[in-house]
């Protein structure tokens, strides 16, 4: 029996990785427990727009993004494709959390 028992009953305590079968229960765990962002295919467009958590669209099947899945996901060039998704993905929500003048829009810059 586990010293340590996960708050989520679909978390190894051990890697704190989660282990789910299917949307509904990605959804639950969402709304409870926020990440920063989440990578998943057209499947997971629903998940973004219920928990407003920015998405990175990575795998198969991709059908909401034209040409995304010409794009390499493994290797050196894969690497980079990934990196560049990751991060203009946290800049877009950066950009779209910034809408208060003066306030909010520290980060707004045209150029980065």
């Amino acid at each position: 029996m586990p010293a340590h028992k996960p708050k989520h009953p679909y978390i190894r305590p051990e890697e704190n990785i989660p282990i789910l079968p299917d949307n509904k229960r990605i959804s639950s765990l969402l709304f409870t427990e926020p990440v920063d962002f989440f990578v998943g295919n057209s499947y997971g467009k629903y998940l973004w727009r219920d928990t407003k958590i920015p998405m990175v669209r990575i795998g198969y099947p991709l059908f909401d993004r034209h040409h995304l899945h010409r794009y390499a996901t493994l290797g050196y060039q894969g690497g980079l494709n990934l990196l560049n998704w990751v991060v203009n993905t946290l800049l877009d929500e950066m950009d779209r959390n910034s809408n208060i003048t003066g306030v909010t829009d520290i980060s707004f810059d045209l150029i980065r």
